[in-house]
């Protein structure tokens, strides 16, 4: 293998450096926009996947979400034609569908397509493409020998009192408490003394980072994709806490930046004391073609078929639901029900309230908004945090505060770090 360069190679005049930081803010800024918004798990949790995708027409930000990140946007070709032949896809509702977008003459041609002709399913999503050439090339599977002491600091460094023991130097943010404990302890996270040599630089570390482990500038924002993308939800986390501090109620000081350096700096960590110094760059190392992630993605055959598919689907509904409210329901006879509920909206109450009604045919249940419309915070008798009770977008004008209780505790039950 070529030999690298040294550490000080790599630092580049400050003009060069100044170049490669304005092109990781923009990189950073773009990756911070496709992350899920992974607010903590005791705040109201909403998740789009495809957020990101809504500038675009609908059925093309299915597609480019498919193709770049291997979201599953449509049921199955298999399921569609399911559904036709149970007649819950309306025949005469998809021949509609198929001559408004390709024709009368069309007609018989494309409902073959959607209905009969043979596809290959699978394909390939370009998240990912890059970063899995570390096993392909370098037989090294970095993401199960970082992942775990990352996920451990992070988990530890976030800790909102479940941890008997809090982690030290938190209050120096997330990168600066990790590279203390790195310099106090007898024990250390790092032994490769290319690491131990570039946690002291005093200049941004990013750059530099970035340089040794992927080389070409052309590959860094790919590469940072490919990375966060391996574990969207602690990113997400980490993005999310650095825009909303407030969301934790003992306060922590985190960045993305922090995060993705901390993960280049294991990984470094990983590559030296496997191969030595003498690895070269995963974007010098190149033996096929690597797609920008966000270039152009071409229509193809099977995602019109799943368009047309999907739209004659939900058409053939329409009618039948407005029909039924035509009806006048408080005209209609109502069954006495064994019981009535109500639960927050949300997948894991929706998933409950069919188990209930599956298993209780006389049973009916409700969903809305958790925090009922009614945006506060919650403080309990002799807390010392207070709780937001609202979805994450919102920021209450009011704290409601608990008192008086029957019940004396002689310690703060909320959020204590033997609970």
């Amino acid at each position: 293998m070529e030999k690298i360069q040294t550490v000080e190679n790599h630092i580049h005049s400050s003009v060069e450096n100044t170049d490669y930081e304005k092109t990781i803010e923009k990189t950073l800024h773009h990756l911070k926009h496709f992350l899920p918004s992974q607010a903590p798990l005791k705040d109201f949790v909403h998740h789009n996947t495809l957020h990101s995708f809504q500038d675009k027409k609908f059925h093309k930000g299915l597609h480019d979400a498919a193709e770049i990140f291997g979201y599953q946007v449509y049921l199955t070709l298999n399921d569609y034609r399911k559904l036709y032949q149970t007649k819950q896809i309306n025949d005469t509702v998809l021949n509609n569908k198929i001559i408004t977008l390709k024709g009368p003459s069309k007609l018989a041609d494309w409902k073959r397509k959607a209905l009969e002709k043979p596809y290959d399913t699978s394909f390939k999503q370009r998240i990912g493409n890059l970063r899995k050439l570390w096993k392909t090339n370098y037989k090294i599977n970095l993401d199960k020998a970082v992942h775990p002491i990352l996920f451990r600091l992070l988990g530890s460094y976030l800790d909102q009192g479940i941890s008997l023991d809090k982690f030290p130097l938190s209050s120096h943010g997330f990168l600066n408490s990790v590279l203390e404990l790195e310099k106090t302890s007898y024990i250390k996270l790092f032994k490769s003394p290319r690491v131990v040599n570039l946690i002291q630089q005093k200049q941004p570390l990013l750059p530099i980072l970035l340089k040794i482990i992927v080389g070409d500038e052309a590959y860094f924002e790919q590469y940072l994709f490919d990375q966060q993308f391996a574990h969207p939800g602690w990113s997400g986390m980490a993005s999310f806490l650095e825009d909303s501090p407030v969301s934790l109620l003992d306060k922590r000081q985190i960045s993305l930046k922090e995060f993705i350096t901390l993960e280049l700096l294991l990984e470094i960590e990983t590559l030296d004391l496997r191969f030595g110094e003498n690895w070269k760059p995963i974007g010098n190392n190149l033996n096929e073609k690597i797609y920008p992630l966000f270039s152009e993605i071409q229509s193809n055959e099977l995602f019109e078929v799943y368009s047309i598919l999907q739209d004659a689907y939900e058409w053939s509904y329409y009618d039948q639901v407005l029909k039924g409210l035509q009806l006048n329901p408080k005209n209609m006879a109502v069954d006495k029900k064994s019981f009535q509920a109500v639960f927050c909206i949300d997948d894991r109450e929706c998933s409950l309230r069919r188990y209930i009604e599956k298993n209780d045919e006389a049973s009916e249940t409700f969903s809305t908004a958790g925090f009922f419309n009614v945006a506060f915070y919650f403080q309990p008798e002799h807390g010392k945090f207070s709780t937001k009770v609202c979805p994450a977008p919102q920021f209450p004008n009011y704290l409601i505060k608990e008192y008086e209780a029957k019940k004396r505790h002689k310690k703060d039950s909320h959020f204590h770090r033997n609970t």
